[in-house]
């Protein structure tokens, strides 16, 4: 493919420079630069819709510049006075935004650390029987989770279906509660999608939490808002705030619907205490001393040693933009969303009722009924629907027109 031959040039620009006078290197250097930036799809363009992260905000990425200049490690307050006082002060405001009154967090690279810490967390404060623990996972769980799982041990990891709307199935969770509860075993971790990756739905939270307690199971309860952390800066934040009393622990990726750039998350817990993990640093003494500030300690609270600023990009955009700016940029999602609905034919078929700002949908042919929902089609007729969505597809991608 023609595509392939350009990222083979483009890669083997460089090299052999090394043996090259110092002007002619940083000129190949500025050429693979272009090149790298001509090969890559354009975050910054608005037809750019495929991924879940978008143009940064300029503040962030001068933070992010900052940061790297400085390039100091955020682990504790004297490699990192100002960094990690911007990320505690940083960690409070998202905080009181969850409703958590006495909780702690910490910022992390992306929502798949932060979903392992929750599942160590979990396995830490129940003491657990590896061989009897038992987490349940739902088929629309990021799949981190799942990893996350098998790499702190947890053998058995069970999946509970959804239904047609993209919510936990509430009877077929109940059955397998039941399960594990007549087979002796511990249910010790339950994640609740709060804004999930496809189509944007949130599951039930107090319809499960009533499962588990009239199976008389208490799960650390975690709240996967790495994409729907969005809803807490909504006019349906207070809603929200009174969930939040129901969880142990929360994601936010502010990467991916506050245009932070890359990687900017925070993990919170709603008790302080479980945070801190001294086991952590059993042999950092070179490190950790006894005379330190332990609130500036950041890395006493992470699964990290080393730790870039993640907060930092989030802090400055939030000391030159003020909260309310992103209240408003995430109603205006809203209204773009039923905007752009607005403007779509009638010859579309909706996945799910939308909750968040994913609107998932089919097109369906000018030949067919546009029906109630797509289980209402025949096989032929679904794979007539998918062969044009697909053309349209390919379309937009080769053509670059929306």
């Amino acid at each position: 493919m023609l595509i392939e031959q350009y990222l083979d040039q483009c890669l083997k620009m460089l090299d052999g420079i090394y043996g090259l006078p110092e002007p002619e290197r940083l000129e190949r250097i500025e050429k693979f630069v272009k090149s790298t930036v001509s090969l890559t799809p354009d975050i910054y363009s608005p037809k750019n819709l495929k991924y879940l992260f978008s143009y940064p905000d300029p503040i962030g990425v001068f933070a992010d510049f900052v940061s790297s200049y400085i390039n100091c490690n955020v682990h504790t307050e004297e490699c990192s006075p100002i960094f990690t006082r911007c990320e505690v002060e940083m960690v409070e405001i998202m905080l009181s935004l969850v409703g958590y009154t006495e909780g702690d967090g910490v910022f992390y690279p992306g929502g798949t650390l932060s979903n392992l810490a929750s599942i160590f967390l979990a396995v830490q404060r129940g003491k657990a029987d590896l061989d009897k623990s038992v987490i349940i996972v739902s088929d629309h769980s990021h799949y981190s989770v799942g990893k996350a799982a098998k790499i702190c041990g947890i053998k058995q990891i069970i999946n509970v279906k959804t239904t047609t709307k993209g919510v936990v199935d509430l009877e077929n969770l109940r059955e397998l509660v039941s399960k594990i509860k007549d087979e002796n075993l511990e249910l010790i971790y339950f994640c609740c999608v709060m804004g999930s990756t496809t189509l944007g739905t949130f599951d039930p939270v107090e319809e499960i939490l009533e499962i588990f307690q009239e199976f008389a199971v208490k799960p650390w309860i975690h709240f996967d808002a790495a994409w729907g952390g969005g809803v807490y800066f909504s006019e349906d934040a207070a809603f929200y705030r009174k969930l939040s009393s129901l969880s142990d622990s929360i994601v936010f990726d502010f990467h991916k619907f506050l245009s932070a750039p890359l990687l900017c998350s925070v993990f919170l817990v709603r008790e302080e205490s479980v945070l801190v993990d001294e086991a952590i640093a059993l042999n950092g003494n070179y490190l950790f001393t006894n005379n330190q500030n332990r609130k500036y300690s950041l890395s006493l609270k992470s699964l990290q040693c080393s730790r870039e600023a993640y907060a930092f990009k989030l802090w400055l955009m939030f000391k030159y933009h003020g909260i309310e700016h992103y209240k408003n940029l995430i109603q205006k999602y809203y209204e773009n969303r039923e905007e752009f609905k607005k403007k779509l034919c009638n010859r579309v078929l909706y996945v799910v009722e939308s909750q968040y700002l994913n609107l998932c949908f089919w097109f369906i042919p000018k030949t067919m009924e546009v029906k109630e929902i797509i289980t209402d089609y025949t096989i032929t007729e679904l794979e007539k629907i998918d062969r044009l969505n697909l053309a349209i597809y390919n379309k937009v991608v080769e053509e670059g027109f929306m």
